[in-house]
């Protein structure tokens, strides 16, 4: 997996790859209705700010999908980003 720290603690944050993050082209559209919010995050990201962490679920067959912070997910993409600081749950 793309982690840097395999530990799941229950408040622990890690770095994922955004490629293991799965979000659906139907999420994807409904997110991006909100263009100004998602392009801010997007400079927030390429300006190298620190971003609240999301949170993470273990898809089954591998990678993840965003329990909370689907705004952030997309703008990190957006921005070319290649991790993002992410607490997994439910793992």
């Amino acid at each position: 997996m793309g982690k840097f720290n395999s530990a799941r603690g229950r408040d622990e944050t890690i770095m994922v790859s955004l490629d293991e993050i799965h979000v659906p082209e139907k999420t994807w559209q409904k997110v991006m209705r909100d263009k100004g919010q998602i392009e801010r995050m997007r400079v927030d990201f390429e300006s190298g700010r620190n971003m609240v962490r999301v949170v993470l679920r273990p898809r089954c067959g591998g990678g993840y999908n965003v329990e909370d912070g689907r705004h952030r997910v997309i703008a990190a993409k957006l921005a070319g980003v290649g991790f993002i600081e992410a607490m997994i749950v439910g793992s």
